[in-house]
Protein backbone atom coordinates (compact mmCIF):
# COMPACT_ATOMS: atom_id res chain seq x y z
CA UNK A 1 0.00 0.00 0.00
CA UNK A 2 1.19 3.15 -0.96
CA UNK A 3 1.53 5.90 2.12
CA UNK A 4 -0.41 9.01 2.13
CA UNK A 5 0.02 12.30 3.81
CA UNK A 6 -2.54 12.53 7.23
CA UNK A 7 -2.94 15.30 8.87
CA UNK A 8 -1.46 15.57 12.60
CA UNK A 9 -5.06 14.49 14.10
CA UNK A 10 -5.77 12.18 11.32
CA UNK A 11 -5.40 8.00 11.64
CA UNK A 12 -5.90 5.11 8.66
CA UNK A 13 -8.81 3.04 9.35
CA UNK A 14 -8.93 0.85 6.55
CA UNK A 15 -6.88 0.59 3.35
CA UNK A 16 -8.15 -1.44 0.42
CA UNK A 17 -6.09 -3.02 -3.02
CA UNK A 18 -7.58 -3.30 -6.41
CA UNK A 19 -10.46 -0.61 -6.16
CA UNK A 20 -12.55 0.44 -8.77
CA UNK A 21 -13.35 4.19 -8.38
CA UNK A 22 -14.99 6.67 -10.77
CA UNK A 23 -15.26 10.54 -10.10
CA UNK A 24 -16.48 14.02 -11.28
CA UNK A 25 -12.73 14.88 -9.93
CA UNK A 26 -11.22 12.76 -13.07
CA UNK A 27 -12.29 11.36 -16.47
CA UNK A 28 -13.80 7.79 -16.98
CA UNK A 29 -12.88 4.67 -14.54
CA UNK A 30 -9.53 3.87 -12.78
CA UNK A 31 -8.27 1.30 -10.49
CA UNK A 32 -6.30 2.17 -7.58
CA UNK A 33 -6.15 2.06 -3.95
CA UNK A 34 -8.49 3.40 -1.44
CA UNK A 35 -7.57 4.44 2.52
CA UNK A 36 -10.59 5.59 4.86
CA UNK A 37 -9.48 7.76 7.59
CA UNK A 38 -11.06 9.21 10.26
CA UNK A 39 -11.28 12.04 8.15
CA UNK A 40 -11.71 11.64 4.73
CA UNK A 41 -11.57 8.94 2.05
CA UNK A 42 -8.06 8.79 -0.10
CA UNK A 43 -8.49 7.20 -3.48
CA UNK A 44 -4.63 6.90 -5.29
CA UNK A 45 -3.99 5.29 -8.60
CA UNK A 46 -0.73 5.43 -11.32
CA UNK A 47 -1.09 6.70 -14.87
CA UNK A 48 1.06 4.83 -16.96
CA UNK A 49 3.14 6.25 -19.51
CA UNK A 50 4.47 4.36 -22.69
CA UNK A 51 6.85 7.49 -22.73
CA UNK A 52 8.09 8.99 -19.62
CA UNK A 53 7.74 8.58 -16.16
CA UNK A 54 4.37 7.47 -14.40
CA UNK A 55 2.11 9.49 -12.67
CA UNK A 56 0.70 9.34 -9.71
CA UNK A 57 -2.42 10.80 -8.65
CA UNK A 58 -3.90 11.03 -5.23
CA UNK A 59 -7.67 12.37 -5.02
CA UNK A 60 -9.25 12.97 -1.24
CA UNK A 61 -13.06 13.75 -0.36
CA UNK A 62 -13.83 14.63 3.32
CA UNK A 63 -15.98 12.72 4.77
CA UNK A 64 -18.06 16.02 6.48
CA UNK A 65 -18.54 16.39 2.65
CA UNK A 66 -20.53 12.92 2.23
CA UNK A 67 -24.65 13.75 2.23
CA UNK A 68 -26.65 12.96 5.08
CA UNK A 69 -30.10 12.47 5.49
CA UNK A 70 -32.25 11.85 8.80
CA UNK A 71 -28.53 10.71 10.78
CA UNK A 72 -27.46 8.56 7.95
CA UNK A 73 -24.52 9.03 5.28
CA UNK A 74 -26.19 8.36 1.73
CA UNK A 75 -23.98 5.47 0.98
CA UNK A 76 -26.10 3.53 -2.11
CA UNK A 77 -25.19 -0.26 -1.96
CA UNK A 78 -25.40 -2.38 -4.21
CA UNK A 79 -27.52 -5.36 -3.83
CA UNK A 80 -25.81 -8.08 -6.46
CA UNK A 81 -22.64 -9.10 -6.95
CA UNK A 82 -20.78 -6.13 -8.70
CA UNK A 83 -19.66 -4.61 -4.66
CA UNK A 84 -20.32 -1.25 -5.86
CA UNK A 85 -21.45 1.21 -3.30
CA UNK A 86 -22.27 4.94 -4.62
CA UNK A 87 -21.28 8.13 -2.00
CA UNK A 88 -23.34 10.73 -2.41
CA UNK A 89 -21.72 13.65 -1.88
CA UNK A 90 -23.23 17.53 -1.15
CA UNK A 91 -21.94 18.21 -4.57
CA UNK A 92 -21.51 15.04 -6.80
CA UNK A 93 -21.01 11.13 -5.75
CA UNK A 94 -18.09 8.65 -5.97
CA UNK A 95 -18.32 5.41 -7.26
CA UNK A 96 -16.36 2.71 -5.71
CA UNK A 97 -16.25 -1.13 -7.16
CA UNK A 98 -14.92 -3.02 -4.12
CA UNK A 99 -12.99 -6.84 -4.82
CA UNK A 100 -15.27 -8.48 -2.27
CA UNK A 101 -18.49 -8.40 -0.07
CA UNK A 102 -15.96 -8.48 3.17
CA UNK A 103 -14.30 -5.09 1.75
CA UNK A 104 -17.20 -3.36 0.91
CA UNK A 105 -18.86 -4.08 4.39
CA UNK A 106 -15.65 -2.76 5.99
CA UNK A 107 -16.00 0.19 4.34
CA UNK A 108 -19.34 1.21 4.04
CA UNK A 109 -19.66 0.51 8.23
CA UNK A 110 -16.70 2.43 8.39
CA UNK A 111 -18.03 5.51 7.02
CA UNK A 112 -21.02 5.25 8.90
CA UNK A 113 -19.43 4.34 12.41
CA UNK A 114 -16.64 7.79 11.78
CA UNK A 115 -20.13 10.10 10.46
CA UNK A 116 -22.83 8.83 13.18
CA UNK A 117 -20.78 7.49 15.58
CA UNK A 118 -22.55 4.33 15.95
CA UNK A 119 -21.16 0.72 15.96
CA UNK A 120 -23.95 -0.66 14.53
CA UNK A 121 -23.32 -1.99 11.11
CA UNK A 122 -25.57 -1.03 7.83
CA UNK A 123 -24.02 -4.29 5.23
CA UNK A 124 -24.32 -7.52 6.85
CA UNK A 125 -22.96 -10.79 5.23
CA UNK A 126 -24.13 -11.29 1.35
CA UNK A 127 -27.49 -12.66 0.71
CA UNK A 128 -26.89 -16.45 -0.48
CA UNK A 129 -28.72 -19.04 -1.98
CA UNK A 130 -28.28 -20.46 1.73
CA UNK A 131 -29.67 -17.75 3.44
CA UNK A 132 -32.48 -16.91 1.05
CA UNK A 133 -33.90 -20.44 1.73
CA UNK A 134 -33.50 -19.84 5.65
CA UNK A 135 -35.30 -16.66 5.35
CA UNK A 136 -37.77 -18.25 3.04
CA UNK A 137 -38.63 -20.89 5.89
CA UNK A 138 -38.39 -18.63 8.68
CA UNK A 139 -41.47 -16.92 7.26
CA UNK A 140 -43.31 -20.26 6.34
CA UNK A 141 -43.18 -21.34 10.29
CA UNK A 142 -44.43 -18.36 11.21
CA UNK A 143 -47.03 -18.59 9.02
CA UNK A 144 -47.72 -21.41 9.78
CA UNK A 145 -47.57 -20.81 13.52
CA UNK A 146 -50.16 -17.94 13.26
CA UNK A 147 -52.61 -20.20 11.43
CA UNK A 148 -52.72 -23.19 13.48
CA UNK A 149 -51.60 -21.78 16.18
CA UNK A 150 -48.73 -24.44 17.11
CA UNK A 151 -47.93 -24.31 20.94
CA UNK A 152 -44.70 -22.38 21.26
CA UNK A 153 -44.63 -21.06 17.93
CA UNK A 154 -47.78 -18.77 18.15
CA UNK A 155 -47.19 -14.98 18.72
CA UNK A 156 -48.03 -14.02 21.79
CA UNK A 157 -51.68 -12.94 22.89
CA UNK A 158 -52.13 -9.02 22.76
CA UNK A 159 -48.87 -8.72 19.76
CA UNK A 160 -49.61 -6.30 17.37
CA UNK A 161 -48.29 -6.41 13.84
CA UNK A 162 -45.58 -3.37 12.87
CA UNK A 163 -43.95 -2.58 10.01
CA UNK A 164 -40.47 -0.22 9.30
CA UNK A 165 -37.59 0.26 7.40
CA UNK A 166 -34.82 -1.80 7.18
CA UNK A 167 -31.75 -0.05 8.43
CA UNK A 168 -29.59 -1.90 6.42
CA UNK A 169 -31.01 -1.11 2.83
CA UNK A 170 -34.28 0.31 3.17
CA UNK A 171 -36.65 -2.10 2.46
CA UNK A 172 -39.40 -2.79 4.14
CA UNK A 173 -39.60 -5.31 7.33
CA UNK A 174 -42.64 -6.80 8.75
CA UNK A 175 -43.71 -8.80 12.00
CA UNK A 176 -45.11 -8.82 14.92
CA UNK A 177 -44.11 -6.32 17.87
CA UNK A 178 -40.49 -7.34 20.01
CA UNK A 179 -39.58 -9.86 17.34
CA UNK A 180 -36.50 -10.34 15.25
CA UNK A 181 -36.95 -10.33 11.73
CA UNK A 182 -34.15 -11.03 8.91
CA UNK A 183 -34.68 -8.74 6.21
CA UNK A 184 -34.60 -10.59 3.01
CA UNK A 185 -32.85 -8.56 1.17
CA UNK A 186 -29.44 -7.66 3.09
CA UNK A 187 -29.70 -10.71 5.40
CA UNK A 188 -29.51 -7.90 8.37
CA UNK A 189 -31.87 -9.25 11.23
CA UNK A 190 -33.19 -6.15 13.48
CA UNK A 191 -36.17 -6.05 16.15
CA UNK A 192 -39.28 -4.78 15.59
Amino acid sequence: MRSIDLLPNEGVIAQFDNVGCESPDFKGFERGELTLTNMSLVFTYTQIKMFGKDIDHTFSWALRDIKVVNGKPQLIVDKGDSHQCDVLLRKGKIELRMGSHADLSKLVNGINKEITGSDEDVVGAPKTFISGIASMLTGATKEMAEAFTMSGLAKPAGAKKVSRACLGCGATLHGSEGTSVVCEYCGRTEQL
